[in-house]
């Protein structure tokens, strides 16, 4: 590194240590300069630097991904804010800065720093709170924060990035992070957002209610003691706030805008971040085929199941790099890929399903673009999406679970395990009758079965089932 690089790097340290908190407030104060709610996952976040401070090291770098649009700038900004006040040293890089507009390395940069601080990092005076957002700007960057992890026990780093961060790395990366994972909002998140609703102890016990109950009659009879809380917490709750949820309100960037044309505008913007850069950073796929993505992409939007040879038909793509494409997609959290039941452990290669990781995806290409099924289908698809983009989130990190479908005519929508058990789930933009998860139900050995749609709360014994109100589920 010459002198005028280092210079360079200097000017901009300067910069970012100067404008960082004005930078910050830009995402965490509103429009009205009120600070905006943190998301549930701050807490978790925050024992782990709170601990490092306290003196614990056993974890001292954390990597948090997500889908873009998820709110990662606006959770980093929060801790930036609301750390740099501790005895510690604190410094906020973005690092697509570093790469795009300096021309630079993370690892420049970290170099440039250490002299700034007057010592090595192995010999500060105090611990370094070090935030790096958008990391995988930096195509070294996971090589760089091991060796700076490996030098010094007393720096902790706070990097956020694109969903594939996760599938770059190595093992002795993987060995040293923990990975978190920021999901798109809830149903209460983005109550709690928009109005300033706070959340209640409900979400706790409906998530065990729906995963944990001994039987559907548990379910029936946890609900109903519930019942009277939950209308109570969705008193003032307007009856469209669930609809425009569904649409769009779980990416958090959206619920400030009040144009719809301009929210799927810029939901459709977000996709094209991913497919420009995030897929075509992975260097898997030439020019002609990125260009392509968008148009899979909205194919996908009125599929019910995947099949890669009448896509590669279609869009002129071998088959094994279509297959490549939709991994590179589920990669970066765009996709949340559905596997049908049994296919672990059958040689007949049934169809997986492919679901938008937002209902604001689809509900982009439906609004924007429009689709080919009928009014009630198009609904029932986001309310699939969204139902499974929760299933996802309760099973994030849990050993010995997983979702899949029943591939058969007239199977259900979702099975979700946990170790030997087995839980049903149907979703439906109308009423709906029980004949799809008894099917199922009976096939699988399933616990019990739940039917998530419009329907009030009901059981059924016959049928081991439970209906469930959409808005109940959305609090979980």
């Amino acid at each position: 590194m010459n002198s005028e690089q280092k210079n360079k790097i200097i000017g901009f340290l300067n910069d970012q240590i100067t404008q960082a908190e004005f930078r910050s407030k830009a995402y965490v104060f509103d429009e009205n300069n009120v600070r905006k709610p943190e998301r549930n996952i701050y807490k978790k976040i925050n024992k782990y630097i709170d601990n490092f401070l306290d003196g614990d090291k056993a974890v001292r770098w954390l990597t948090l991904t997500g889908l873009r649009g998820a709110g990662k700038t606006t959770l980093i900004s929060q801790f930036y804010l609301n750390k740099k006040n501790k005895d510690a040293y604190c410094i906020y890089l973005s690092v697509d800065q570093i790469v795009q507009l300096l021309g630079m390395t993370l690892r420049d940069i970290l170099s440039v720093y250490e002299e700034l601080l007057g010592d090595s990092f192995e010999k500060l005076d105090k611990p370094l709170l070090l935030f790096l957002d958008e990391v995988q700007y930096d195509e070294k960057w996971g090589i760089t924060l091991k060796s700076l992890y490996d030098r010094s026990n007393k720096i902790f780093i706070f990097a956020t990035g694109s969903a594939t961060l996760a599938m770059n790395n190595n093992p002795d990366i993987a060995r040293r992070t923990i990975y978190e994972k920021l999901f798109p909002l809830s149903f209460t998140e983005y109550l709690k957002i928009k109005n300033n609703k706070k959340e209640d102890e409900l979400c706790d016990e409906i998530k065990k209610i729906v995963f944990e109950s001994k039987n559907a009659q548990d379910v029936y009879d946890s609900f109903l003691a519930i019942e009277n809380r939950i209308n109570s917490y969705l008193l003032n709750v307007d009856k469209n706030e669930i609809e425009k949820y569904i649409r769009y309100g779980s990416l958090p960037f959206m619920i400030t805008l009040k144009n719809e044309s301009l929210v799927y505008d810029q939901i459709n913007k977000t996709l094209d971040r991913i497919i420009n850069s995030d897929v075509a950073k992975t260097g898997r796929f030439n020019s002609e085929i990125i260009a392509k993505l968008p148009s899979i992409l909205y194919a996908v939007a009125d599929m019910d199941q995947i099949n890669y040879s009448k896509i590669a038909e279609v869009f002129e793509i071998s088959r094994p790099k279509v297959m490549e494409i939709f991994e590179v997609l589920e990669g970066t959290e765009t996709l949340t890929r559905i596997f049908p039941y049994g296919s672990h452990l059958s040689q007949v290669k049934k169809p997986s399903k492919y679901l938008f990781s937002s209902p604001a995806f689809r509900s982009m290409y439906y609004n924007l673009i429009g689709n080919i099924i009928s009014k009630d289908n198009t609904k029932g698809k986001l309310l699939e999406d969204a139902v499974a983009m929760y299933i996802s989130r309760q099973l994030y990190k849990s050993p010995n679970t997983s979702i899949t479908y029943d591939s058969a005519q007239g199977g259900a929508d979702f099975i979700v395990k946990f170790g030997s058990q087995k839980i049903i789930i149907e979703v439906s933009a109308g009423s709906k009758d029980y004949k799809q998860v008894v099917q199922t139900a009976l096939k699988v050995s399933a616990k019990y079965s739940l039917i998530i749609s419009s329907n009030n709360l009901e059981y059924s014994e016959e049928n081991n089932a439970v209906k469930i109100p959409l808005k109940y589920f959305l609090l979980m």
